[in-house]
């Protein structure tokens, strides 16, 4: 029987979602299983108090059926779950299902961290909400259960007592990243996480929170743009034992990687020093890249990096405090591409300020710049975010808005005067079609289907899904 059990729940309809504790989740129509290595954090907190498991039911690909029978074997005694605005509802029959345990509840995530009061009245079976940064916090909370005494002096919480709703003062964030432990990755399905292109991969997170603090990102939820980095040493260590576990394929996980020029290129030359052979990518932002570091990053076995574009139009980017100017942007995308790194270039339509016009110039940008790969999204005010309060003020979201429309793969809650909700997410389909529908893309995407045989039965899934979804443009047209 375990103590404790950390969860990635199961879908709502058997699609991949993508949950974390610092994202504001999705769903995933391009395959990527996402690696549950903030709760494989949290599990190293406790592991050596109590006895933790951790279950990633995306990855194992369970269904409720099978995630209730699995905790009725285990039976334990406390549950964590992750929470999403996207699948809130879905999420939360995690702890109707621990109440039939008779086990404690508690949720994590940025959803549950802005809205705690809201949370606890919806959710009655739902016991604790840690908020924002947990691994202080988790053990804290279980140990004053333990005791059943101390609650209300755990800080970065929020329950219930006789009297309502509690939420606790907040608790301040870890200034030192390396105080905290190795995550346990040796808890999580390593084999079962597979992305395109890289493979059976996994996480590293370097760092916390990005100094650039754009107005529709979620990391101003969770960590409030307060930037901390581990030290290269740590990062080493951590990718020498995941090479022991059988993983040479990572990405370095951060809100922006590339904040630091010089520890950047101090952690290449470590691990160039160190003689370790990985394959390795990031994300970026375009007034962070320097060719020097480029270079260094390149050397040390970065095969792709991911700068977030977002928009052709100065005046999108200007209103939701991007730091990035298009020729900016341009350039880092000609440094990344000249220095033999792929360029896989993220784009949001239907932010402040967007209009028909703006949505071509960034399709007709997405297609001039030389990335090897592209996402588009749609612009979601996620709770917590300046962009959803600016939503909320301005009226651009209607009451009629349910939670689980929040997700900027699939649906706008936005109206503009000029632009509506049906627009925004025909841009999207559009942009997408116009951009991988061409020969470079579809030959890339083709190499990858017939690389191996599992590569084609999952590849051939992801095309078939957006076939399907391309063709819906037609229908609403």
């Amino acid at each position: 029987m375990l103590d404790i059990l950390l969860v990635n729940p199961p879908s709502p309809d058997g699609s991949i979602i993508i949950r974390d504790i610092n994202r504001s989740g999705r769903s995933s129509r391009e395959g990527m299983i996402w690696p549950q290595t903030g709760l494989a954090y949290l599990a190293a907190m406790l592991k050596d108090t109590y006895k933790v498991g951790i279950i990633d039911c995306i990855a194992e690909d369970w269904d409720w059926p099978k995630f209730r029978t699995f905790l009725h074997q285990e039976n334990p005694r406390y549950i964590l779950t992750n929470v999403i605005t996207a699948t809130l509802t879905n999420d939360m029959s995690v702890v109707s299902l621990a109440k039939e345990l008779k086990a404690v509840t508690i949720a994590i995530g940025p959803h549950v961290t802005d809205l705690p009061k809201e949370t606890l009245q919806f959710f009655p079976e739902l016991d604790y909400i840690i908020r924002g940064e947990a691994e202080l916090t988790v053990g804290e909370l279980i140990d004053a259960c333990e005791r059943k005494s101390g609650v209300g002096e755990v800080r970065g919480i929020a329950f219930r007592d006789g009297s309502g709703i509690v939420i606790t003062e907040e608790r301040e964030f870890i200034d030192d990243l390396n105080i905290l432990p190795m995550p346990a990755h040796e808890l999580l399905p390593l084999k079962k996480y597979y992305r395109p292109f890289f493979g059976n991969y996994t996480f590293i997170i370097t760092s916390r929170g990005c100094p650039f603090n754009c107005s529709f990102c979620r990391q101003t939820v969770m960590w409030k743009g307060k930037f901390r980095q581990r030290s290269v040493k740590s990062i080493i260590e951590e990718i020498k034992y995941l090479q022991k576990l059988g993983l040479d394929s990572l990405l370095l996980h951060a809100d922006t990687f590339t904040v630091n020029k010089d520890w950047v290129i101090q952690l290449c030359k470590e691990i160039i020093d160190s003689n370790i052979s990985i394959r390795w990518a990031c994300n970026t932002h375009a007034a962070t890249i320097d060719r020097e570091m480029v270079k260094w990053m390149k050397k040390s076995g970065c095969w792709m990096i991911a700068p977030g574009i977002e928009n052709a139009s100065q005046v999108v980017l200007d209103n939701v405090n991007k730091g990035a100017t298009v020729s900016q942007i341009r350039e880092a995308v000609e440094i990344i591409h000249s220095e033999g790194i792929e360029v896989w270039g993220y784009f949001v339509l239907g932010l402040p300020g967007e209009t028909k016009e703006s949505i071509k110039e960034t399709i007709k940008l997405s297609k001039d710049l030389p990335l090897d790969m592209a996402n588009f999204a749609v612009g979601s005010p996620y709770p917590g975010t300046k962009f959803f309060n600016q939503a909320k003020e301005q009226g651009w979201i209607s009451n009629s808005v349910k939670w689980e429309d929040y997700d900027q793969n699939r649906s706008s809650v936005v109206n503009y005067n000029n632009l509506s909700a049906k627009d925004i997410e025909n841009s999207v389909k559009l942009a997408n079609i116009q951009w991988f529908l061409r020969p470079r893309p579809i030959c890339k995407i083709l190499r990858e289907t017939f690389k191996n045989r599992e590569n084609f039965k999952i590849m051939t899934g992801i095309i078939i899904k957006h076939l399907k979804w391309f063709l819906t443009l037609q229908k609403t047209k």
